[in-house]
């Protein structure tokens, strides 16, 4: 389906509104009346404003899965149940589902955005030696 300018603009500012919601890209083209994901990212190549807004709206949707984190995380509300005999004893399902829910954002976090939320590696060297490596060659060997 060919879109007009007025089309294109509408359209693509829906898609980035619903991403900064929480939704993925993938999760809003599949929508009635949307276009494909060719012609998403057509739209992209060929306009660096359309790149912005896009870069803005996963941005803002990071930033929302990462409040989503901490409000899992905060949550007490079922941890604790009251049996049958009246003594409350400790639901490790909920404990258990909550984790996994944050397990999960936090990895989703990591891959949308690496450098904000992925782990950090650091590599040390710590090179004492001042002589340079030397190899001698004798009869086809090295020693």
């Amino acid at each position: 389906m060919a879109y007009d300018k007025k089309q294109t603009e509408s359209i693509f500012s829906d898609i980035v509104k619903q991403i900064s919601k929480g939704k993925s890209l993938r999760e809003v083209l599949r929508q009635p009346d949307m276009p494909s994901s060719r012609t998403f990212f057509k739209w992209l190549g060929g306009d660096d404003e359309k790149v912005k807004q896009y870069a803005r709206g996963c941005n803002e949707r990071s930033e929302m899965i990462f409040d989503q984190i901490l409000t899992i995380a905060d949550a007490t509300e079922d941890d604790v149940i009251i049996n049958e005999e009246g003594k409350p004893i400790t639901n490790h399902n909920v404990i258990q589902r909550d984790r996994l829910r944050v397990d999960a954002r936090k990895w989703a976090l990591a891959k949308m955005n690496p450098k904000k939320y992925g782990d950090k590696q650091a590599i040390e060297m710590d090179i004492k030696e001042e002589k340079p490596f030397a190899f001698k060659i004798i009869d086809g060997r090295s020693n």
